[in-house]
């Protein structure tokens, strides 16, 4: 074979790998796109059935004892858990509300339409404390009785923003809506017995013969 024939051989070899591996890298970046966007969707699904579920509210503990006579001063706390938020938007946003139960009376010092978040720290003996989305609701009791409370949270729906804005529409058409819409979670009761335990106790009369 002529040199010339050989360097064509060569030539149309090389032409063949390079045609090869084109081939090769055309097909694994349309599986990498195919991927990357059936995971886009995935992604896009999940947030989307979060974003329509309901919000649930949790109240910890459910009963709870508080003892005005202890020496040291203390707060009775009650855990607020709002399950069902998605973006650090809704948590910023909650509002958290505990009133009296119907049927059940005020305890001393209460407010009388409510304890709400949005008002700040309440007052001295009773408030809500945000934190992360969730809350504590405290209490320090100075009337004696069985009080029960019905606590309930209300938030904004607010789309994340580290979404790109095709991202963002998608999450849109499969919400149905803008996003954007008032959610109120279940009304959670919780009880808090308050009683005068210790302190200083009267001696017995006795009968001297």
């Amino acid at each position: 074979m002529s040199k010339g024939s050989s360097g064509k051989m060569l030539y149309f070899v090389l032409y063949i790998v390079l045609i090869t591996e084109l081939l090769i890298v055309i097909t694994e970046r349309d599986e990498l796109a195919e991927n990357e966007k059936l995971i886009q969707e995935k992604l896009i699904g999940s947030i989307a059935n979060s974003y329509k579920a309901d919000v649930s509210l949790s109240a910890s503990p459910k009963m709870l004892d508080y003892n005005i006579g202890a020496d040291d001063k203390h707060n009775a706390i009650v855990s607020l858990e709002l399950h069902g938020l998605v973006s650090e938007a809704e948590k910023d946003g909650v509002t958290y509300t505990v009133k009296v139960a119907p049927g059940s009376k005020a305890p001393e010092g209460f407010p009388s339409n409510g304890l709400s978040s949005a008002d700040g720290n309440g007052n001295k003996n009773f408030r809500i404390l945000k934190t992360d989305g969730n809350a504590k609701f405290q209490a320090a009791f100075i009337s004696e009785g069985d009080y029960k409370f019905v606590a309930q949270a209300s938030t904004k729906r607010v789309l994340p923003d580290y979404l790109t804005e095709s991202l963002l529409n998608l999450l849109k058409e499969k919400i149905g809506e803008s996003g954007s819409k008032e959610v109120t979670s279940n009304k959670e009761p919780f009880e808090i017995s308050a009683k005068r335990q210790g302190g200083v106790k009267k001696a017995g009369a006795q009968l001297v013969l």
